[in-house]
């Protein structure tokens, strides 16, 4: 039970730190789009601030509305995979791509149709988000079927 819990825990920290990444990447990438100047340490120290900033400041922390999202995805994937046969893997990481999509569909109604997560603007930004949600949650399942 503890080792699935530090799954569970890495899991959530993976698609934090992602999501972080992405949306500091996008806003780089728009900067440098208008010739402004960048470069890889400011990138360095803007992530770390970002990653600080969206988990401390602020009234709902965004670990805090990921492990939300993937607490109610990984139950349902939970219950579903008493009903069907399916790789862990599969389900989980399709649950969390599931609970970022949901995040960054539903945040911007809570907030007066505002996209708040930079990278999450764009079409593209949604399924690099999304692509993060899959990736922690893949790892989520694949350690599960490491136990069995």
């Amino acid at each position: 039970m503890l080792h699935k819990s530090l799954y569970l825990l890495i899991s959530i920290i993976i698609a934090t730190f992602l999501v972080v990444l992405q949306t500091t990447s996008s806003n780089f990438i728009w900067l440098s789009s208008i010739d402004m100047p960048v470069s890889i340490a400011l990138f360095f120290e803007t992530f770390f601030a970002d990653l600080a900033g969206m988990n401390a400041g602020g009234e709902v922390p965004l670990i805090g509305l990921i492990t939300i999202g993937m607490l109610l995805a990984y139950s349902v994937a939970r219950v579903l995979l008493m009903r069907v046969t399916i790789r862990k893997s599969y389900i989980y990481g399709f649950a969390g791509a599931a609970s970022i999509l949901a995040i960054v569909t539903l945040m911007p109604l809570a907030f007066y149709n505002l996209d708040l997560l930079a990278g999450a603007r764009t079409t593209t930004g949604k399924v690099v988000l999304v692509l993060c949600g899959l990736i922690s949650g893949y790892y989520f399942g694949s350690k599960l079927e490491e136990e069995t």
